[in-house]
């Protein structure tokens, strides 16, 4: 490791053209993001246990582009290869994927220039940004952020008529685990319309079409059933923990090989299964759903 001079930001030794793009795989330049990634992480934690995750500009989906900041007082940037850490005008940690090199300006503002290993002790960057989101943090105080949420929600899109959506009961519920097999044929189209007050006090108005399917085949235990949409309800995690509620009008399974969980009335199970469904639901294992659902042998014709 090479330590230099105090210096302001590590922009001027980066590349500002980048090395990779999206259509290069991830396995050239994936382990060049570890030590970004758990700036990110914190940072990630950090803002849900102070809530103010819904304040900063987030983009953190499966892809190799991460980012997280609020305007100009911190950002953690990772694309393809390229990391970057930023408080204010400084970039204060950045790799270059061109010559693997870290560069990193500590809290006393001295440079350090090292070749890149994922081993990196990334404490002081965690330090620096920490502070930013201290800084954050007292600004944001509760009584702001709830004006800030009351306004949001002011000018949300509400939905005043809906057609074909359907109404989740409320009926005495379980969670049972199944095997997908397959949908209906079958599909309901619906509508929803919106409305909303724009910040300016005008009104805007918009209209949203879908479909679902009427029915999903499952195994429950080790029989199939076929489950009409209409009774379902399933409620998913978002990131960050909060969760999503279904309102009828997205599919309640999409095959993915591995066990489902849906809430069914109770009324449904015994009517079906049973009084003594309990004992009936144990689902069955993945290789023999596999075998009798999945795979199953086809029959062969002999062609004269």
């Amino acid at each position: 490791m090479t330590t230099i001079q105090p210096t302001f930001s590590v922009s001027p030794f980066i590349r500002s053209d980048r090395r990779y793009s999206e259509s290069d795989p991830a396995r050239y330049y994936g382990g060049l993001h570890t030590p970004a990634y758990r700036v990110l992480n914190h940072v990630s934690k950090a803002l849900l246990k102070a809530g103010l995750y819904g304040v900063c500009t987030v983009m953190n989906s499966r892809g190799q582009h991460k980012h997280i900041s609020y305007e100009s007082l911190f950002s953690v940037n990772i694309a393809h290869g390229y990391s970057a850490v930023t408080i204010g005008a400084r970039m204060i940690f950045a790799v270059d994927e061109w010559t693997r090199t870290i560069y990193h300006i500590d809290s006393n503002g001295r440079l350090a220039v090292t070749d890149y290993y994922q081993g990196y002790d990334m404490t002081d960057v965690i330090a620096q940004v920490s502070e930013a989101i201290e800084v954050l943090a007292d600004f944001y105080t509760a009584d702001k952020l709830k004006a800030l949420e009351e306004q949001r929600q002011s000018t949300d899109w509400m939905c005043y008529a809906a057609e074909n959506v359907g109404v989740v009961r409320d009926w005495e519920r379980v969670t049972v685990k199944c095997w997908f097999v397959k949908w209906s044929n079958k599909s309901v189209e619906w509508t929803k319309y919106w409305g909303r007050m724009t910040p300016s006090g005008s009104k805007e108005y918009k209209t949203t079409t879908g479909s679902h399917r009427s029915a999903y085949q499952v195994v429950i235990g080790s029989t199939t059933y076929w489950l009409p949409h209409s009774i379902l309800s399933r409620e998913w995690e978002l990131h960050g923990g909060r969760t999503f509620k279904s309102d009828h009008s997205v599919d309640y399974f999409q095959f993915s090989g591995v066990i489902d969980t849906i809430d069914l009335p109770v009324w449904w199970l015994e009517k079906t299964i049973g009084v003594d469904w309990a004992d009936k639901v144990e689902p069955i294992g993945r290789s023999e759903f596999f075998k009798t659902y999945v795979n199953k042998p086809r029959r062969r014709w002999n062609r004269r």
